[in-house]
């Protein structure tokens, strides 16, 4: 544990920090199990004998569980095989708690974006459970992962809401360990000390109760760091040594890492000691388990310090190393997205080509018809010159055919007719997708032409950090515009049905929120939700979202920096009532009162349209500063 010294004030580094609040989150699936070897042989055991289906799932996960404490690798093949296996079989635990092993996998390798994309996958299946105390777990991680990505009001919500749960739990050692996660959390905020230091009173308590589980490293390690600050340095470095020993032999290598960090800060604080050793064991072990990607500052350390010792060997080791983990995380940020435009357009060109098969079928039709036609005439002369007795019948039945080819040609007309207006309606279509890329393309393409620009002119390495989340940034904006400009376009196609499920809103504004979270920080605007967890809409998901991001994403643009905007979500008889309120000092009244209907703004355009088909209503209001963007939709209760 770390929560003394940092309360102390003391700087620490980031890896320090990450192996911490990791700790928390592995340590919380250890429970009172015995050394992990013997477990991880058990499980096997365990594994070779189940027949049923679900069991094996559950040995998998446990196992996956279980190694990522010594092997993140091992960790992440029994998570995978667990998940397809509970995917396959539709056994929804199975599938959360593959999903919860890896999204702490990938937190192991450094990657919090695919951590958080895991993480949130889980969240809404143990909610469907209703698992409370796995829910409350997972809100925990989350609040790690985006404290890691530097998203602090994010982490603070995800924070917030699990410790309300937590102390809810009739299991309370997780309610423990996410007071502990607070500790770490707010233990620099001067304001918040006292609080800090009853959530560490608290943890202890609750962890006392639980006297064989793994919780005693964290208790053992608040000690030595008691007696650190006291002046025992001595024995303090001694007491982490015995507990890294310990840890090591259990199979815990992560916890082994994790108390070793403590003596590069005790050298911090004033200790004399030499740390290279301790951070060359650190590198031994984190290689040997797959932990290497949260160990990046340790290793540099190490590179520098050999190579101003001039050691060759060992610097080629550290930077052979350092070479690969950056490596790894270029190839993390240069992932290609799917192109949804080129899906359309090939989906387009096949439509185009079904609808020409049918005009050929149509001449074919036609053609026929004539040379039947010949053949009656032909007929009709033959029958008058061989048989004038039967020119009545030939007259009578001359006329009932004539007769069908007038039904024939009056339908034909009208498909014709048909075919001319579902053609204007194509052409009118086109001309709002052109529009639709004119006004909401235009400054996504501009921002990349930019960072290209900016590439070409050889900028530093941090200003190249920055660009690279520049174009991380704005490549998921575009691919959100693409996603919603598909999801309109399918909506206009003959033969789309509108299906009203249920939609829970709570949900859907936090994946928003994620999605728009760096744009959210950047200009310091915060998002608070008030919305209740069992409200749920009777509407079309992607529809829905459409409306959402786009009613948050306006409220956004207009409001200025360091603003809050208000989501609050009302029931009124069979319906819901959705408003978003912000201040916009540039919006006037006479522009909001017209925000649905002007062709400039088709975005909101394309809103009204899904509100219309959703059976829903949309409008948006001014008064003095503050702009209200309201909604109504049927509630599914």
């Amino acid at each position: 544990m770390y929560i003394f010294i940092h309360l102390a004030g003391d700087k620490t580094s980031d890896t320090v920090r990450i192996f911490h609040y990791i700790l928390i989150l592995l340590l919380m699936f250890a429970g009172s199990l015995s050394a992990q070897n013997k477990v991880i042989h058990e499980l096997k055991q365990t594994l070779a004998t189940k027949k049923d289906s679900i069991g094996y799932v559950n040995v998998l996960n446990q196992l996956g569980m279980q190694y990522h404490l010594s092997n993140a690798d091992s960790c992440f093949l029994f998570s995978v095989q667990a998940r397809d296996i509970a995917t396959r079989l539709k056994y929804k635990k199975g599938m959360a708690d593959g999903l919860n092993n890896l999204s702490i996998f990938y937190a192991l390798k450094a990657n919090m974006k695919q951590a958080i994309e895991y993480d949130y996958k889980a969240l809404l299946l143990y909610r469907q459970l209703g698992d409370s105390a796995n829910v409350c777990q997972v809100l925990m991680n989350s609040s790690v992962y985006y404290n890691y990505e530097g998203s602090d009001p994010i982490a603070e919500i995800f924070l917030q809401q699990a410790m309300n749960m937590g102390k809810h739990l009739p299991n309370d050692s997780i309610y423990g360990l996410v007071l502990i996660n607070y500790a770490i959390h707010f233990g620099g905020d001067s304001l918040r000390q006292d609080s800090v230091l009853w959530a560490i009173q608290k943890a202890k308590e609750i962890l006392a109760k639980y006297p064989g589980s793994r919780n005693h490293y964290y208790i053992e390690a608040i000690e030595a760091d008691e007696w650190m600050k006291r002046g025992e340095a001595d024995r303090a470095v001694k007491r982490i040594n015995q507990l890294a020993d310990q840890a090591i032999s259990e199979g815990l290598i992560f916890v082994g890492i994790d108390m070793l960090e403590h003596i590069e800060t005790y050298t911090k604080n004033g200790h004399n000691t030499d740390i290279i050793p301790y951070k060359e064991k650190i590198f031994a072990l984190a290689e040997q388990a797959g932990y290497t990607d949260l160990i990046l500052p340790a290793i540099t350390s190490l590179y520098h310090y050999y190579a101003n010792k001039k050691d060759a060997a060992k610097t080629a080791t550290y930077g052979k190393e350092l070479y690969e983990l950056v490596r790894r995380r270029q190839e993390m940020n240069n992932n290609i997205q799917v192109n949804h435009l080129d899906y359309f357009l090939k989906e387009q060109a096949l439509t185009e080509w079904q609808l020409s098969n049918k005009v050929q079928k149509e001449k074919i039709a036609k053609t026929n018809m004539k040379k039947e036609h010949r053949q009656i005439l032909i007929g009709l002369l033959s029958g008058v010159l061989l048989l004038l007795g039967g020119f009545t019948f030939t007259r009578y039945r001359s006329y009932r055919n004539l007769r069908q080819q007038e039904l024939l040609m009056a339908d034909m007309n009208t498909a014709i007719s048909e075919k001319n207006k579902q053609l204007q309606i194509n052409d009118d279509f086109k001309n709002k997708l052109i529009a639709i890329i004119a006004n909401d393309f235009r400054e996504p393409l501009n921002n990349i032409i930019k960072v290209a620009v900016m590439f070409r002119n050889n900028a530093g390495k941090e200003v190249l950090q920055e660009l690279i989340d520049q174009v991380d940034v704005s490549s998921r904006n575009t691919l959100v515009v693409f996603d919603n400009i598909l999801r309109w376009i399918k909506s206009q196609l003959s033969g789309f049905v509108y299906s009203p499920m249920a939609c829970p809103l709570l949900p859907f504004f936090e994946e928003i929120l994620q999605g728009m979270a760096p744009a959210l920080i950047t200009r310091q605007i915060s998002v608070g939700l008030n919305i209740a967890d069992d409200i749920l809409l009777a509407g079309e998901s992607e529809m829905l979202q459409f409306v959402n991001r786009s009613l948050l994403y306006y409220a956004a643009s207009f409001s200025p920096d360091n603003h809050t905007i208000g989501i609050m979500a009302v029931k009124e008889a069979h319906q819901v009532k959705v408003t978003l309120t912000s201040t916009a000092p540039e919006v006037t009244a006479e522009m909001a009162a017209h925000l649905f209907v002007h062709q400039e703004g088709i975005t909101m355009v394309i809103c009204k349209d899904f509100m219309d088909k959703m059976g829903g209503q949309i409008w948006a209001e001014k008064t003095e500063t503050q702009l209200q963007l309201v909604y109504t939709l049927p509630s599914f209760n």
